[in-house]
């Protein structure tokens, strides 16, 4: 399977093994291929950062699944930095958007924080600030 457009071809398939080689299933959670994180989710990271598409091709043609390792994740670093970058934010984003991931992190997505501006919390209740409100309004004025 291959995602397009009009300037660079993605191997969804060689990307999906290097994710499983990044975020395997360990400690109770999936690997990226059991959520299929890069086939669900690429479409949309790179809808939000388009600017990965081209580095992404870059890092997928410089490297190898049957032979990529996260030793050599690390060097690739040194090697190709925006390549790098691409394909951990890209392989990262698709893992962190399934429900799955999001679940058994706790993480339930972005949620609305009312906020009462007239509620004091308690450290300024018991007087945290006291001595800084009798301390006045200190400082320095600029020169005009």
């Amino acid at each position: 399977m291959t995602v397009a457009d009009n300037t660079a071809i993605i191997d969804v398939d060689r990307l999906e093994q290097m994710a499983d080689i990044m975020l395997p299933a360990a400690h109770g959670m999936p690997s990226a291929s059991e959520v299929g994180a890069v086939n669900s989710y690429l479409d949309e990271v790179l809808g939000w950062r388009d600017d990965l598409r081209q580095p992404l091709v870059e890092a997928l043609a410089a490297l190898d699944p049957a032979t990529f390792t996260v030793e050599r994740l690390s060097a690739f670093l040194a090697e190709d930095e925006d390549a790098y970058t691409a394909l951990t934010t890209v392989v990262a984003a698709c893992y962190y958007l399934s429900p799955v991931v999001r679940d058994r992190i706790g993480y339930p997505g972005q949620v609305a924080k009312t906020y009462d501006p007239f509620a004091y919390t308690e450290w300024v209740a018991e007087g945290l600030l006291d001595p800084v409100v009798e301390r006045g309004p200190i400082w320095r004025k600029v020169p005009e």
